[in-house]
């Protein structure tokens, strides 16, 4: 392309000259200024190749009215002999370079046959040419982008990562921990901690902490990373509550309220500890990440979470296959893998819902061992470490999957539909599969939504992950029927089965709507994620017909729930207004 404007603009300088010479009568008797470039290189009359040929210094075949090589590359053979002096020695070593850079890419397999398939029919190889991102779920921003929405006037959403308000709250505004924490309010908050809140993420030994907690209610809070882990602990517990009750508001009351407190006084002491990089310091990190989700706080809990993901770079857990191989502890490897499997999941799961940049692949694959937990645990820590255990071997199936669908994206270009959905049915049966091995503490497979007073938030989880894999598989299929109008069969029939994924995410997602913990913003943004496409669905008549029933009703009550957390994170103000406009286009197409 570069070259052609090159060429296009050499010939209209060549013409204006031409033209000059035709007006001036006195043009014929007096010599032409010649340019930097004929006098560099003044031309002989005896050459005949054309200027490109000329230029790139190559033997021209002269073929008429186009050599070969301006043939092959649809640029204008001029063999006029008054426009062969115009290039100047900038111009042939950008041309030459080009060239080069052209028989380079030439020599790539991969591209060239690329390059020699663009003639070939467009419908066979449509697929091919599209992102990735038609095949893989997408965040909430890029689906607002999709051509089904482009004749819509819809507002630009911020981006998530920048989305993080001012400082959560200065020393001035905090209120003022004591050096000595009171017992009778630790316990309390460590009760809260370890029943509501550890139990999705056991990266501590309980009985550990409540021995360091009594410790530095005896002695003070010092500045060391022991009592910033337990300022941390007291801070998560103080905010925990169960599923169902009401969560605390982060409105100017919680900016002094205690769990904030906490939190402050434990970010003073966070910089001295990470002098060492070792569990505690990890721990501290994450658990920091957990309170700035549990304030829906995303890209400030992100950088905690990579930070304590750093740290678990040093253990021994992360370079042997045995870690007990080096006669270490078991304590030692158990608190190493926890933290570092826990670390790994919270900032993968940002870095996507965030849009932020990747690594490459590096990323890609899940650590290689499962974490270990305590012979002595029982009840319900040892319930807790069987859901951790199930939602990690969920996460390492969702990550096999996802690399599947990467490969035949890459490798079966033009049946990619077609290959796609043959993997579909035996993906789902493997959720089925891994659902049948859950233990009966933690089972899924025949149990109802939580109820009663407290909910079973562990469930809830594992129930609202499972989401996720459902997603993932029929994603390719929903973007195909919504943005390309893909009318095969088995596609809607799959597009269909993802529709009704949505609806059911929302109504697993509907009893935490209100309830403040670790997963509360990506609950938000999953449920506005499934609203989005719902109602992305029902744009059209030939994909309305698609949607399940009762999908209104649970979009509406998604719309409710993110104008309640509009206190906590100013995007979802327009993300509502978004939702808003959607529906009513859909009202009005009716």
């Amino acid at each position: 392309m570069m070259l052609m404007l090159m060429l296009a603009m050499q010939q209209e300088r060549s013409s204006s000259l031409s033209q000059s010479q035709i007006r001036s009568p006195s043009s014929t008797k007096r010599s032409i200024s010649i340019s930097r470039g004929s006098a560099a290189y003044p031309r002989k009359r005896a050459v005949t190749a054309c200027q490109v040929c000329r230029a790139r210094r190559t033997k021209c075949d002269q073929k008429k009215p186009s050599c070969s090589f301006c043939e092959s590359i649809g640029a204008v053979c001029n063999s006029d002999p008054a426009s062969l002096s115009t290039f100047d020695p900038a111009s042939i070593a950008i041309i030459e370079r080009l060239d080069s850079l052209e028989r380079k890419i030439d020599s790539i397999p991969q591209l060239s046959h690329l390059h020699h398939e663009n003639g070939s029919s467009k419908n066979a190889h449509s697929h091919h040419k599209r992102p990735l991102g038609n095949f893989l779920p997408e965040n909430l921003d890029a689906i607002l982008k999709w051509p089904i929405f482009q004749h819509l006037t819809l507002p630009v959403t911020p981006t998530p990562s920048h989305c993080s308000p001012a400082p959560i709250c200065s020393a001035t505004q905090a209120s003022a921990i004591s050096v000595e924490l009171h017992p009778a309010a630790c316990n309390q908050w460590l009760d809260d901690f370890f029943r509501h809140d550890h139990c999705k993420n056991p990266v501590l030994d309980e009985q550990s902490t409540r021995r360091l907690v009594r410790k530095v209610c005896q002695e003070g809070v010092g500045w060391d990373s022991e009592s910033c882990l337990v300022l941390l602990v007291c801070a998560n517990g103080a905010l925990a509550r169960p599923l169902l009750s009401p969560s605390v508001s982060t409105d100017d009351e919680f900016h002094s309220s205690t769990p904030n407190a906490l939190f402050v006084a434990s970010l003073k002491r966070l910089g001295p500890t990470l002098g060492s990089a070792g569990v505690v310091q990890a721990q501290c990190l994450f658990l920091a990440g957990v309170f700035l989700m549990s304030t829906l706080r995303p890209f400030d809990a992100w950088r905690m979470f990579l930070q304590s993901l750093a740290i678990c770079q040093s253990f021994t857990y992360c370079d042997q296959p045995d870690p007990l191989s080096d006669g270490r502890s078991r304590s030692t490897v158990e608190a190493e893998g926890s933290i570092y499997w826990s670390a790994w999941k919270s900032e993968r799961e940002l870095r996507w819902e965030l849009g932020l940049l990747d690594f490459g692949d590096m990323g890609l694959d899940t650590p290689r061992t499962f974490p270990s937990c305590s012979e002595s645990y029982e009840g319900d820590n040892l319930r807790a470490w069987y859901f951790y255990l199930s939602e990690i071997s969920l996460w390492r199936l969702e990550t096999a999957v996802k690399n599947e669908m990467r490969r035949l994206v890459a490798e079966t270009p033009a049946q990619v539909l077609d290959a796609l959905a043959e993997i579909a049915d035996e993906n789902v049966q493997q959720v089925i599969a891994w659902q049948d091995s859950l233990p009966p503490s933690v089972s899924i497979a025949e149990h109802d939504l939580p109820t009663g007073d407290d909910g079973d938030v562990l469930r809830f989880v594992l129930r609202g992950r499972t989401t996720y894999f459902h997603e993932l598989i029929s994603w390719p299929f929903i973007f195909a029927v919504v943005n390309d109008e893909e009318d095969a069969p088995r596609v809607r029939q799959w597009a269909a089965r993802g529709f009704a994924f949505h609806l059911e995410r929302l109504s697993i997602n509907r009893p935490g709507f209100y309830h403040r913990h670790h997963g509360t913003w990506l609950m938000v943004r999953s449920s506005a994620r499934s609203a989005c496409i719902l109602l992305a669905g029902a744009q059209a008549p030939s994909t309305s017909e698609l949607l399940p029933p009762n999908w209104q009703e649970a979009v509406e009550a998604t719309i409710s729930m993110l104008q309640f957390w509009c206190n906590d994170c100013a995007e979802l103000v327009i993300t509502v207004d978004i939702l808003n406009r959607l529906f009513s286009n859909v009202y009005q197409q009716q």
